[in-house]
């Protein structure tokens, strides 16, 4: 099955709508999550990053995931369109096992913590990727 679409989460709607932050700035990244994190996911009431939690992690690949190289944000005809460079997850010693979701959060200084912004769903099912394989995610 082909990834759905980023859904962004509720709490991060309306903290923008308050201004309690700004998009034009900061550090992005992207981290891949099990099964088990879809409730917390999917409640779409997510403030903090430590909520969402159940990390996919393996082979080298950092749990708290990777940040997002040039991003840009654009905007036109009243829809904000936000980009950044492929994400690649290569895991090496061993397979990153149980992906099924991508989250991408507005990440505060430490590696692990954060405001979630938005998530997709990449499969229907867990999926693992083997060592020495390759996933590679548009934003």
């Amino acid at each position: 099955m082909a990834a759905s679409a980023w859904s962004v989460f509720w709490t991060a709607k309306h903290r923008l709508g308050e201004s309690g932050f700004t998009l034009s700035g900061g550090i992005f990244r992207m981290s891949l999550h099990k099964t088990s994190a879809s409730a917390n996911l999917l409640s779409g009431n997510v403030s903090s990053f430590g909520s969402v939690s159940f990390m996919a992690s393996g082979g080298g690949v950092n749990a708290e995931g990777q940040t997002l190289d040039s991003v840009t944000w654009t905007g036109a005809a009243g829809v904000e369109t936000f980009d950044s460079a492929n994400e690649v997850y290569s895991p090496t010693s061993s397979a990153l096992t149980s992906v099924r979701y991508a989250c991408i959060r507005l990440s505060a200084s430490a590696v692990t913590s954060g405001f979630p912004l938005c998530y997709a769903a990449l499969s229907t099912a867990a999926f693992d990727v083997g060592a020495g394989s390759t996933l590679k995610m548009a934003a």
